[in-house]
């Protein structure tokens, strides 16, 4: 295992295997990356919709995450779903104390594709002041950025105004996901600002079958899983959107609501 890249993903887990740690794993497995994981919060839902969240104790957490780096040296750390400010303080912490010079990739989950949320509102101020400060790429949708930002995207010139503001928090480059910016369009054009501020646009045609649960997360994953390979931010990012594409063209409906990516 010394000369395979090792990916440590912290995130929710998805019982119907669409999204949360589920898909991350896929993900990173078909990228050819090893990965492990700790949990931060137990999800009930399915394709349609989720029901319910329990986040676990975050002591218990905490043990997860030291459990691993005590034993493995990982290439690239991967947020997903951090669900409060407890949760996010520790996975700070730890990350500062033991990972600082590991690639730390931010996905800021905030609410579900069935509209469900996903972190508590008064823990995305910690969530800026944290992580999205030390993120080596912060990967947020439209409807994140704006959050995130604090201002309204409708466009690719407020999608490059969103991703200047989300740098200036600290992290070295954006990638913002336009997947929710003219939905009736035929091309999807996501924004990556990188660490010299250059501006890149990442287009691949839209795949018209509704919601395909499960996209961020996996995009994420697949990022993270280059760059722990050692490629550099463009070709990472380039490389997981190709997979995520792919993926959502040979959609599965494996359930009554949202399709899902195939990984294999």
């Amino acid at each position: 295992m010394k000369n395979v890249a090792k990916l440590l993903i912290i995130a929710g887990s998805d019982p119907s295997g669409g999204a949360g740690i589920q898909a991350d794993i896929k993900a990173a497995t078909k990228n050819k990356v090893y990965a492990a994981a700790a949990i931060t919060s137990l999800t009930a839902q399915n394709t349609q919709s989720v029901e319910d969240v329990f986040d676990l104790d975050p002591l218990f957490l905490r043990k997860q995450i030291m459990a691993v780096l005590k034993d493995i040296k990982f290439d690239a750390v991967k947020t997903g779903m951090l669900s409060n400010s407890k949760t996010i303080n520790i996975v700070y912490e730890l990350f500062c104390k033991y990972c600082k010079n590991v690639p730390l990739v931010v996905d800021p989950v905030m609410v579900s594709t069935s509209g469900h949320r996903l972190l508590e509102e008064k823990a995305v101020n910690i969530l800026k002041k944290t992580l999205v400060k030390i993120a080596y790429i912060t990967t947020p949708n439209v409807d994140e950025a704006e959050i995130l930002s604090k201002t309204k995207i409708n466009n690719i010139q407020d999608m490059k105004k969103a991703a200047l503001i989300i740098k200036k928090i600290g992290s070295k480059n954006v990638l913002i996901k336009g997947g929710h910016i003219d939905i009736k369009g035929k091309i999807i054009r996501s924004l990556l600002l990188d660490e010299n501020n250059n501006f890149h646009i990442i287009s691949n045609k839209r795949i018209d079958v509704g919601n395909i649960h499960g996209t961020g997360c996996s995009l994420a994953s697949a990022i993270a899983a280059n760059i722990a390979k050692k490629n550099n931010i463009l070709k990472s990012v380039k490389s997981a959107n190709s997979y995520i594409f792919r993926s959502a063209k040979n959609n599965i409906a494996v359930g009554c609501g949202s399709r899902v990516l195939r990984h294999f």
